[in-house]
């Protein structure tokens, strides 16, 4: 399955990350993918929104990780740091669990591929504007 959206600014991006997460189950897998600056931490407010977490969503660049406690946990990891580690030592697997979801930012930074549940792009289009795409993992 594959969904395009267009995002005309901060708002809707976070909007369409709301209406994306409530068809998430728990123990999924999120890879986030695209430029700097494009708003892959915005998106996961987004998620953070939707599972009624209150603590405000920061990217976890210089921490890796960032947990965060809602109706599901989110475990929210950013691999832009940690070209060539693998998921083994990243401890990955030890972060999903029943009640969690994970997120992570430039996975394509971990040297192995991740067995994600949805992968999304975000894409720079003009001005504020994004192109959005979900593809769920098969």
């Amino acid at each position: 399955m594959k969904k395009e959206y267009i995002s005309n600014n901060r708002e809707e991006t976070i909007q369409i990350a709301k209406n994306f997460m409530d068809t998430i189950q728990t123990g999924c897998i999120i890879t986030l993918e695209g430029d700097l600056g494009v708003g892959k931490t915005t998106f996961t407010k987004g998620f953070g929104l939707s599972l009624g977490i209150e603590d405000p969503i920061v990217s976890p660049t210089f921490t890796l990780l960032r947990q965060y406690e809602g109706r599901l946990k989110l475990n929210h990891i950013d691999a832009y740091r940690l070209e060539n580690m693998n998921s083994d030592t990243l401890g990955l697997y030890d972060l999903m669990d029943e009640d969690a979801v994970v997120v992570i930012e430039w996975s394509n930074f971990i040297s192995e591929d991740i067995s994600a549940d949805y992968h999304i792009k975000l894409e720079h289009l003009e001005d504020d504007k994004r192109l959005i795409t979900i593809i769920k993992e098969v």
